[in-house]
């Protein structure tokens, strides 16, 4: 915790004021590029232990982590920036979160960003020059996986992960750099990079995923198959 404050706070003392211009609808264009994760052992057995057929939170209705709502493709969401906040509306899960924007120090009281989904953590943000930070912690009390997507399908988290997101817009492209330390989980800091293009032909329409009916089988039942 300690490293994760004295993190924020040189970040903070680099700020420069500014407030990039990132409204607007955004899509996913290259598919994300996902690095390999340098697991530790206790990590690299917890992924190997990964059953998507019981241990996908999606089959739930509920999104693994940031890194896995980023990737899903077809799915935009809105950036709407205000004074005091920036609110990330996605079409995935219809996960909506408001996180408020720290000016200084003083100001870093991470809030949840959506109280539908706990395990998405509490999150922060500030202006460094022309990119937006979002850092986020407090992701829950239970080890649990961060991605269900590709190569990435099982990777872990433990509850002492803290994640900064990097949003960096070029022309009508946006790179998203999200970085997960994890001490417990990885010998080094996990990365996933992203792009996407503003396109405002698109609506951030209801996903509307039901738990009671998002499955015609249970895991369970998979399972025993």
């Amino acid at each position: 915790m300690r490293a994760t404050v004295a993190l924020l706070l040189l970040l903070l003392a680099a700020t420069v004021v500014a407030e990039p211009m990132l409204e607007g609808i955004w899509v996913l264009t290259r598919g994300g590029k996902l690095f390999p994760p340098a697991l530790t052992a206790y990590g690299a057995a917890f992924k190997d232990s990964y059953d998507f057929k019981n241990d996908d939170p999606s089959l739930r209705c509920v999104p693994a982590g940031w890194s896995r709502v980023f990737s899903n493709p077809n799915t935009p969401f809105e950036i709407i920036q205000s004074q005091d906040s920036v609110r990330i509306r996605h079409e995935l899960f219809d996960v909506d979160r408001t996180v408020p924007l720290a000016s200084s120090d003083a100001d870093l009281q991470h809030v949840q960003g959506d109280e539908s989904f706990a395990t998405l953590g509490q999150s922060v943000a500030w202006y460094d020059g022309d990119d937006l930070l979002i850092h986020s912690t407090n992701f829950g009390d239970q080890e649990r996986v961060l991605s269900t997507i590709r190569s990435w399908a099982g990777v872990p988290q433990s509850p002492l992960m803290v994640t900064l997101e990097r949003y960096h817009r070029e022309g009508d492209s946006m790179i998203l750099e999200i970085t997960h330390f994890d001490p417990i989980m990885y010998t080094e800091p996990l990365i996933a990079r992203h792009q996407f293009e503003i396109d405002d032909e698109y609506e951030v329409l209801p996903y509307g995923c039901d738990p009671e009916t998002s499955l015609i089988v249970t895991p369970s039942q998979l399972t025993q198959d």
